[in-house]
């Protein structure tokens, strides 16, 4: 397997340096921050990304962890009239109908722990890791690519894999280059968490078990309760087009959009409206992203891109951890048949090249299906036919929160010296179904 370098350890580099180091592989994982560490993050991890999980080992001790989500609990707003201040709104609105829809149980968990716990499993599947340490690609061959982290000479390694997130850095000019085929835009990223005492204090309680959503026209939030009683807020939002040069103003902006689409629910009464105005505006801690869609090429020779730092949709419900994890595993899956010379895949002797194919492929169709759903909910008739029509018939969600559950399916990892048609058939097949 050789020597592997993973740099980022977010939960795509933490999962993929585990099956890395469980297949034979000699990983050294770099990260520049220092761990516990938030992010922008909806914090759910799907059926998918656990069934994942489970393939390494891990997935029951993330279970232990987390809170389990069973169900969605949305609310669709199909009126237009808008409101001055959350007094005014909560004044002027009706409760929104909540339209209950249940999924496969997944778990709620919040960044800092889930990437910390990941990265310890990591060390104790014999992974090197160097932290704080930042990497950078200085140079690159055929067979091998030289990797510096300022400590003096380069290093190399057999392979890099990129697992750096949106905006990561790990590239010299003229190394290392997988460049964007889809520029930045689409809606940007905010999040925050919020104490189980100011939750308590403005009587915002979550059934057990419950991610809620409120969609509008410009974007959506999501709101899950964390192990310890906070709740964390995620919301997708596109920014007014009159306020998108200011980045002051803008980032207020998107905070006021993400109040609006929690108030419009109507069901924060006046007292309540104006607590939480001053929970975005004074209290919050919030973390704020660039926007979220864009597309890279995932590989070009000894090196790959998994995760975030290979391109992004959109998140929903936890669906980029997710895609993450399985690409991790994938990766590493896909680097195992390669180095099997009897099994070497279609396209020669380029790996990066088999896995750009790959990752194009593999997830496609609940990418596809995300984008569809996100884009399709900031039409007002959309919402106002999820409101009322999934109230009767939420069945008509079941192929939706099906196909979002079904993810490629892993084998548990087991010594390599298995058959290569075995092992092609079950670790590399794919099976998304609706």
């Amino acid at each position: 397997m050789g020597k592997v370098a993973i740099i980022g350890a977010g939960v795509a580099g933490s999962a993929a340096a585990i099956r890395f180091a469980q297949r034979g592989a000699r990983v050294t994982l770099f990260e520049k921050s220092v761990f516990p560490r938030e992010k922008v993050c909806g914090c759910c991890l799907g059926a998918a990304g656990l069934a994942a999980l489970d393939a390494i080992g891990v997935g029951q001790s993330v279970r232990e962890r987390g809170v389990p989500t069973k169900f969605f609990q949305g609310f669709f707003q199909s009126s237009s009239s808008k409101a001055a201040s959350a007094a005014e709104m909560s004044a002027s609105r009706r409760p929104v109908p909540g339209v209950c829809i249940g999924f496969r149980e997944g778990v709620a968990l919040s960044r800092a722990e889930l990437d910390q716990h990941l990265l310890q499993l990591a060390v104790q599947s014999g992974v090197e890791v160097r932290q704080p340490c930042e990497a950078t690609i200085v140079r690159e061959s055929q067979e091998q690519v030289w990797i510096e982290t300022g400590s003096g000479s380069p290093e190399t390694f057999d392979l890099v894999v990129v697992s750096s997130g949106l905006t990561g850095r790990f590239r010299q000019r003229d190394a290392a280059d997988l460049p964007w085929v889809e520029t930045p835009h689409g809606p940007m990223g905010i999040s925050a968490h919020m104490s189980e005492r100011d939750a308590q204090q403005m009587g915002w309680q979550l059934d057990l078990g419950e991610i809620q959503m409120h969609c509008g026209a410009e974007g959506y939030v999501g709101i899950v309760r964390l192990p310890g009683g906070a709740l964390d807020l995620a919301a997708a939002i596109h920014p007014r087009r009159k306020l998108a040069s200011d980045t002051g103003g803008g980032r207020q902006a998107i905070q006021s959009q993400v109040l609006s689409l929690l108030l419009a629910s109507g069901r924060f009464n006046s007292s309540q409206s104006q607590q939480l105005e001053h929970w975005f505006c004074e209290v919050a801690d919030w973390q704020t992203t660039p926007p979220l869609r864009r597309k890279r090429v995932s590989g070009r020779g000894r090196i790959v891109a998994i995760g975030d730092a290979a391109g992004y949709v959109e998140p929903l419900t936890g669906e980029g951890m997710t895609w993450g994890i399985e690409s991790g595993l994938a990766v590493a899956d896909l680097w195992a048949l390669y180095r099997m010379p009897q099994m070497t895949p279609n396209g020669g002797g380029d790996f990066g090249a088999n896995w750009d194919l790959r990752a194009l492929k593999f997830q496609t169709r609940r990418r596809q299906l995300c984008r569809w759903v996100t884009r399709m909910v900031r039409y007002r008739p959309v919402r106002w036919f999820a409101c009322h029509g999934l109230r009767r018939a939420d069945w008509l969600a079941v192929p939706f929160t099906r196909s979002l559950a079904n993810g490629p399916r892993f084998d548990t990892t087991s010594p390599i010296h298995r058959t290569a048609s075995s092992f092609a058939d079950t670790s590399l097949r794919t099976h998304v179904s609706s």
